[in-house]
């Protein structure tokens, strides 16, 4: 029965490995960070509330999902932008009603937090319920992939979601902080297009073709999002 739960414990480890390193090295010493985490991925709940009601409200259009999961990325996206100018507010008001300064919500720092806070919620919630038939006998594989467990594959995806929407946290912050209308329409374009590499997995084909264009986007954004904070490894690492 114990070897039941090595898969069970090698994914959880794969899709949330990243996510707790990261927590640790930016919020988890600071209450004020894991509060800003939180709030994050309430707000990405909410994106679920509205996207839920939206299914609810169009009938017809119930079954499919490519419809949903565009009124879904749009609504992450939109809140991810009130949510920036919501602590911009909140770090205004803080500034003068505090002698202390700090730079918690200034910079990218907040906007890797808030990204982390979205895309833990986003991978818990696509992610925990496959997992936890993972300890139990047997494993599941999808139609268009008999060699490769939907426990792996879902692991992987979960995990790229997470490192992606902290790339678009931190895109979003500096497109808002710029007023940059083609940054933010790219963020939520990208966003759109690694979501409907889902739709390959209902239209019967391997999820490794999904798995490996999410990675390959992840570099890309992640390189571009490197470049636009100077490129400069040292800047960029003292957000750790």
């Amino acid at each position: 029965m114990a070897v039941n739960w090595l898969p069970f414990i090698g994914c959880l480890s794969i899709a949330f490995g990243p996510s707790v390193t990261l927590f640790l090295c930016t919020a988890a010493k600071e209450a004020q960070a894991v509060i800003l985490l939180i709030t994050s991925a309430f707000f990405w709940l909410l994106s679920l509330l509205f996207s839920s009601l939206v299914w609810l409200t169009v009938y017809p259009l119930r079954k499919h999902l490519a419809f949903t999961l565009v009124f879904s990325v749009l609504f992450q996206e939109g809140l991810r932008i009130l949510f920036v100018l919501l602590v911009k507010k909140t770090n205004v008001a803080l500034s003068r009603i505090s002698r202390e300064t700090t730079d918690l919500f200034h910079g990218p720092r907040y906007s890797v937090i808030a990204g982390l806070g979205y895309g833990v919620m986003s991978a818990m919630f696509m992610y925990v319920n496959v997992l936890s038939e993972a300890s139990g006998p047997g494993t599941y594989y999808t139609p268009g992939s008999p060699s490769m467990p939907i426990f792996v594959s879902g692991a992987l995806q979960a995990s790229v979601m997470t490192g992606l929407h902290v790339c678009w946290g931190l895109l979003c912050s500096d497109g808002v902080e710029k007023r940059s209308l083609p940054l933010l329409v790219s963020v939520t374009l990208s966003h759109l297009f690694v979501s409907c590499l889902t739709l390959l997995n209902e239209a019967g084909k391997s999820p490794i073709y999904a798995i490996l264009i999410s990675y390959l986007a992840l570099v890309l954004i992640g390189v571009f999002t490197f470049r636009r904070f100077q490129g400069n490894i040292k800047p960029f690492f003292k957000i750790l």
